[in-house]
């Protein structure tokens, strides 16, 4: 289905993304948007205008000409919107050692209190946690406790 861009309003400061089959339905869904919009939001005594409805390509060669036509100042920002840039991605993975300060492997199994199962390792003596902000750790013998710790700063310090 294509996108069309409906400009709603007399100034053309609103304009309104539609996915619709045909120009027309595209200003019939602008319309239906903007006035349920100002019904709820804003208490407008104009009447509504509605624009014809311009493939993205159209809009885009519009406004260009618009920019042209306006001299030697400065044009605004075209309203276009950006997708959000996702925010940077913090973990805080929690390693398990030994009691000589050496990391435990993953592959070691132990009990819930540090036992090991695997015959080559000498148990779990604590977990850590660092998040990659750099800024938070932490170092307890109880590996629930870490993780609780860690799932709390990632919510709350990362959210």
């Amino acid at each position: 289905m294509p996108k069309y861009i409906v400009a709603v309003d007399e100034i053309r400061v609103h304009w309104v993304p539609v996915l619709a089959p045909t120009p027309e339905a595209a200003q019939r869904e602008a319309e239906r948007i903007v006035a349920a919009d100002r019904k709820v939001w804003f208490d407008h005594t104009e009447p509504l205008v509605v624009g014809d409805a311009q493939t993205e390509a159209e809009w885009d060669a519009e406004q260009e000409a618009v920019d042209r036509r306006s001299g030697g100042h400065q044009a605004p920002p075209r309203a276009r919107h950006q997708k959000p840039t996702p925010a940077q991605k913090f973990t805080a993975p929690r390693t398990d050692h030994h009691g000589d300060d050496t990391p435990c492997p993953p592959a070691h199994k132990h009990t819930s209190s540090g036992k090991p199962l695997v015959a080559e390792c000498p148990g779990r003596a604590y977990s850590k946690a660092v998040c990659t902000c750099r800024e938070w750790s932490i170092k307890s013998p109880g590996k629930g406790y870490v993780d609780d710790e860690r799932r709390r700063h990632l919510r709350t310090a990362h959210a």
